[in-house]
């Protein structure tokens, strides 16, 4: 999943983070802890013996949500794999999952300046809720936007 994370990562986010410190960024721990819990769900697409992206799908941990709200905590695809259809297929079956957990609703956060990612939300159904949160990498600061999708 590492491998898939960075190569997303870099060619994802290199236009406003330096390269070098996306590469050497761990997972965090709770990807690790995702993987044991059973209230949480970790989606892994493989094509030709790799993994070529992931999805973390939890309850959401927004001070702001419901119960019933689900977070696509985490997505990437290894950019090996862009414009091949994983990334929509992941997307959709994280969707799935996350309704099949039976949450009503589903957010995720992503950088602001994460257009490509941003645009296949967009195109699958979320929409931006205004909320919005200011991040750092490091010394590197960034805003990160919540989208919504209804689910049930």
């Amino acid at each position: 999943m590492s491998a898939a994370k960075i190569a997303a990562g870099v060619a994802a986010w290199s236009h406003f983070l330096p390269k070098d410190l996306i590469e050497q960024r761990n997972p965090p721990d709770r990807w690790g802890e995702a993987i044991t819990d059973p209230r949480q769900t970790v989606l892994v697409a493989e094509a030709n013996g790799v993994v070529a992206g992931f999805s973390h799908l939890r309850q959401s941990g927004d001070e702001d949500a419901r119960p019933e709200t689900g977070e696509l905590d985490s997505f990437y695809v290894h950019s090996d794999w862009w414009g091949k259809g994983v990334g929509r297929e992941l997307l959709a079956a994280a969707t799935s999952r996350l309704a099949a957990m039976g949450f009503a609703e589903a957010t995720l956060w992503t950088a602001e300046l994460n257009d490509r990612p941003r645009r296949i939300y967009e195109k699958a159904g979320w929409t931006l809720d205004g909320a919005r949160r200011e991040r750092a990498l490091e010394d590197h600061g960034y805003v990160e936007l919540r989208y919504r999708l209804a689910l049930q």
